[in-house]
């Protein structure tokens, strides 16, 4: 189904519906789950995110994904065990977000899974995904159809996957209207990755607006690398913000993917060949990186972003939106903006992502797209993600819903 498919307005809009996300953090720190109620169908539809919990990863769990994906990025298969163990956790964690918001099971349409984001090299070696997790563990458990592997279909038909989550953030961030004066948001994601969204107001039964991604490289993911090989000892170094700039920019580090070891290894041995002074403290790290970060994403916007209108708000999503001084930082180079973080919004760590991951099911049931191939190199969209059906009366509405929508007539301006 075409990207710019419509909302599917001839549902009824305000039949309400509740999906679940699960997902865990790009640290590998938590795995989150999140309890949407979803109201409308597809493009028009209102996601407002109800609930949330995470659970703590347990240490030999986290030790097994961080070791390079458990095999991933040699291009060994991941052991069933470290699979099964994230979705036994994801298990517990659904299960007592359900438990806490008394929200029924059989309220529930569908649960959107997804695991550790890894891989990316191994991925583009095979042309196939790797979903860490087991659906099937989920929906044994649950009794609810599970959808994941999301990332598959868009490489199938020659995509990266990179700047999937475009829509399901558009999608949870903005609200359909009428208006024609609403303005845009700019969301900055400071984490594993810093990644830059460009969201303009969504319009009622209106075509998918033009939006905007960049991905600035690696964020966290360099910072605690290069954090391993501080100075034990604090030495009295100096920084400037430009030469760092200037040295990463000849390091191409835009082009760097966090989930690569290699190429982030190749950033770090550049950094001890030209610019060993940098890791004569953590402090100095510390401060130079913010610095570094709150400058390239200022001139990214300014590069990439429409001008006008003006930014209605800017988000800070992730670990970043946890540090105050990077948020003022960026506040200051925006004068004039609200700039807002997760934390302000009452989001967990990790809430973000299981939302996501919510919204990718919806769009399943809905039968929308949820790849925009300008962004992620498709060959063309696609709706997303692979089922695990639940019980057989969960199954049932699951396809009631999904044959509903393949029926819908599209209006007759979009027919054209």
């Amino acid at each position: 189904m075409p990207s710019k498919t419509l909302g599917l307005s001839s549902f009824v809009e305000h039949a309400r519906r509740y999906f679940v996300g699960t997902a865990m953090t790009p640290c590998s720190r938590f795995v989150s789950a999140a309890i949407l109620k979803v109201d409308g169908r597809g493009l028009n539809a209102c996601f407002d995110v109800i609930h949330q919990l995470n659970v703590r990863t347990p240490p030999d769990v986290r030790a097994m994904l961080e070791q390079g994906g458990a095999g991933l990025t040699t291009g060994t298969q991941l052991p069933g065990m470290v699979s099964r163990l994230v979705s036994e956790l994801q298990v517990v964690n659904v299960e007592r977000l359900l438990n806490s918001c008394g929200v029924s099971a059989e309220k529930v349409t569908a649960i959107g899974q997804r695991g550790p984001v890894c891989g990316r090299e191994f991925w583009k070696q095979t042309g196939s995904a790797i979903s860490i997790g087991d659906p099937a563990i989920l929906a044994e458990a649950t009794g609810i159809t599970v959808m994941d592997h999301f990332e598959q279909r868009d490489i199938a038909k020659g995509g990266s996957a990179h700047g999937l989550d475009v829509l399901p953030m558009w999608l949870l961030l903005t609200q359909a209207v009428d208006s024609v004066s609403a303005r845009p948001k700019v969301v900055v994601r400071l984490d594993h990755s810093i990644e830059l969204f460009y969201l303009p107001a969504r319009r009622k039964n209106r075509p998918i607006p033009s939006i905007v991604y960049r991905q600035l490289g690696p964020g966290f993911a360099l910072l605690h690398l290069l954090q391993s090989l501080c100075e034990p000892q604090p030495s009295a170094s100096q920084v400037h913000t430009a030469e760092l700039i200037d040295l990463l920019s000849r390091l191409a580090i835009e082009k760097v993917s966090a989930d690569s070891p290699h190429q982030v290894q190749a950033i770090v041995d550049g950094i001890l060949e030209e610019m060993p002074q940098l890791l004569g403290s953590s402090v100095t790290l510390n401060h130079a990186m913010e610095s570094y970060w709150t400058e390239s994403i200022h001139q990214a916007i300014a590069e990439h972003f429409p001008r006008s209108p003006e930014f209605a708000e800017i988000i800070v999503l992730g670990r970043g939106a946890r540090r105050e001084k990077l948020v003022q930082q960026i506040a200051d180079q925006f004068p004039g903006v609200p700039v807002t973080t997760e934390v302000q919004r009452g989001w967990i760590s990790g809430a973000v992502g299981a939302s996501i991951a919510a919204i990718f099911a919806s769009l399943h049931v809905d039968q929308v797209s949820g790849n925009l191939p300008d962004l992620t190199g498709a060959s063309a969209a696609r709706v997303l993600g692979r089922i695990t059906p639940g019980n057989p009366g969960n199954w049932r509405g699951v396809l009631a819903q999904m044959e509903l929508a393949a029926r819908q007539t599209m209006p007759l301006r979009e027919a054209i």
